[in-house]
């Protein structure tokens, strides 16, 4: 009976060591698990710290480079400046004309008066001024523009009025301009495609004869050799218009293109060379039956 009783106990013990050691074992494997899970993570740490090394070097590079050219900037600029404010290239070299035809280069360089060999800014800076002044002092002038080139050179670009008609002085053939100025220098050769007034003295009244005769077709146009101002006490825009058929037209500056449009038909219906009255109307008469009228004016006036 003892030795049965010793054998269950010695199996009780047996079995409580195997639990025992059942336990202990899952400890051990749960341990196991726990730093198997752990390492990874630790493991991912130390790769992305490492990968954040070389941006951070990089961006601690690129930081240091931008001081670096601002430091070079602070000294490097002001030397550059000194080193051109004592060369050469400081200095106006050159001026230049370009574009000119009626006004000589010299003429515009003496009112220009730009000086070469002294500081370019000062002059530079002041181009507008000299300029204005070109274009004023020069009536031929239209436009004047001044730029920098290659450096430390001017060039002057100007641009002229047109040459639209001529004016009778005498003589001579004055150049009118397409802003109605007169050019008080006689021309020696005349240009055939521009019209040849007379008697005009007045800017406005050039103008407004001009625009009037831009207006009318090219075969009219060429068909009026001088434009006269004939004034009379009721009327002071009457014009003689003297043409290359040999006919005088009478007509007044603001009705200059609208009655010339008929030119070509009444002076077809004419049976001679004469007279065209347009001032009023229109109407025409050969010019015998107006050195009558101009003979019976003088007789009854001396019958008086």
């Amino acid at each position: 009976m003892a030795s049965s009783k010793e054998e269950s106990n010695d199996e009780e013990l047996t079995e409580q060591e195997a639990l025992e050691n059942q336990e202990d074992a899952s400890e051990v494997a749960e341990s196991l698990v726990d730093r198997e899970e752990s390492a990874p993570k630790s493991e991912n740490k130390l790769l992305s710290f490492s990968k954040k090394l070389p941006n951070l070097q990089a961006y601690r590079d690129k930081k240091l480079r931008k001081r670096l050219i601002l430091l070079v900037s602070l000294f490097l600029i002001p030397l550059v400046g000194s080193l051109y404010y004592i060369s050469p290239l400081s200095n106006l070299s050159a001026v230049q004309v370009k574009a000119q035809q009626k006004v000589t280069q010299e003429t515009i360089l003496e009112t220009a008066n730009f000086e070469i060999g002294e500081r370019l800014w000062p002059q530079f800076f002041n181009r507008e001024a000299v300029a204005n002044k070109v274009t004023t002092e020069n009536p031929w002038i239209k436009k004047t523009t001044i730029t920098l080139q290659d450096w430390n050179k001017f060039a002057i670009q100007v641009k002229e009025y047109e040459e639209v008609a001529y004016l009778v002085k005498g003589n001579q053939y004055l150049p009118i301009l397409e802003n109605g100025k007169i050019i008080q220098e006689p021309i020696k050769k005349i240009d055939n495609r521009h019209v040849i007034l007379e008697s005009f003295s007045k800017e406005a009244q050039i103008l407004a004869t001009l625009k009037e005769y831009e207006k009318l077709p090219a075969e009219i146009q060429d068909s009026i050799s001088q434009i006269k101002l004939t004034p009379s006490k009721k009327n002071d825009e009457l014009i003689t218009l003297f043409m290359n058929d040999g006919n005088q037209v009478f007509v007044n500056i603001s009705d200059f293109s609208k009655q010339m449009k008929y030119y070509l038909q009444v002076a077809k219906e004419m049976k001679g060379k004469g007279v065209i009255d347009m001032e009023v109307g229109i109407y025409s008469y050969p010019y015998a039956e107006k050195d009558e009228e101009t003979t019976e004016s003088s007789q009854s006036e001396e019958s008086f």
